[in-house]
């Protein structure tokens, strides 16, 4: 596991998580559907500004739950799908799921940083919030979250989680008052996750599905990193990740690369995925 102390502008940044093998995908530790986590306010458990909306299905999206996604869980297949279709990001679903497998084998709270060995996500976290918080707009649980490290579906690291947004919105960013638990709601760390990779498709060279995840990983490897060991090996482990799960990238479901042109922006994105009342 690797420390996050860099990300593009003011957004999310994610931890990478250890590869334990192909026979994970349907032993998740907790169910995607949870909703019994501190949200927003004084971190007792409930969401302050309103209820999460429960996990999309079928209905609520307009593309295909069974096409290429192979050993995807099926009760993450629509909020991935929907992410895609929030942030128009076309083919961007698949590459999500691979990502989560990756970063949290699709457990939505997934923690990192509570457990022996883990000490290097929580000293990313402190590194984030203290490198950051004065040219930041300030965070209601900031403390909490530089303690916090990593987690949720697709691994983010707290301080920059809880300030997706900040680039495009500024103080007005959703989730500058929630706790970083947060995160543990599959709908927010869905925005987080988009957020992230339009940010990659817009300020840097991604020249395909690969490079998204060398990005994910730490946006170096798109510049100055690019063609180093590190690029090369998270290239070469989040192929294997799509081979894995059985989402193949031949497949018409995701173009050879991914375009974030047409992204709305971070309100219509939020308000789609998270809903308009919850912070």
């Amino acid at each position: 596991m690797s420390s996050r102390s860099t990300w593009i502008g003011l957004g999310t940044a994610l931890g990478v998580t250890g590869l334990a093998g192909g026979a994970l995908l349907y032993s998740r530790r907790a169910s995607a559907a949870s909703s019994a986590v501190p949200a927003v306010g004084s971190g007792t458990g409930a969401p302050a500004g309103g209820e999460f909306l429960p996990l999309p299905t079928a209905a609520d999206v307009q593309g295909d739950l069974s096409r290429n996604w192979g050993e995807t869980p099926f009760d993450l297949r629509a909020l991935l799908l929907l992410m895609e279709e929030a942030s128009r990001i076309v083919g961007s679903a698949r590459i999500f799921s691979g990502i989560a497998y990756r970063e949290s084998r699709y457990v939505t709270t997934a923690h990192n940083g509570n457990a022996a060995g883990e000490q290097d996500e929580r000293d990313g976290s402190r590194r984030a919030y203290q490198n950051n918080k004065d040219r930041n707009p300030p965070l209601a649980f900031g403390e909490q979250a530089a303690e916090f490290g990593s987690g949720g579906l697709f691994g983010a690291l707290a301080p920059y989680f809880l300030w997706t947004g900040v680039p495009e919105v500024g103080a007005k960013a959703p989730l500058l008052k929630a706790a970083p638990e947060i995160m543990f709601q599959p709908r927010a760390a869905a925005f987080g996750a988009v957020v992230y990779m339009q940010r990659l498709l817009k300020h840097y060279r991604v020249d395909d599905v690969a490079d998204i995840k060398a990005g994910w990983a730490n946006p170096s490897f798109l510049t100055t990193g690019r063609g180093s060991e590190g690029y090369k090996n998270v290239r070469s482990r989040f192929l294997a990740d799509l081979q894995t799960v059985g989402i193949d990238l031949n497949d018409a479901t995701i173009p050879a690369k991914l375009d974030a042109s047409a992204w709305p922006g971070v309100p219509a994105v939020f308000a789609r995925l998270v809903g308009k009342g919850v912070v």
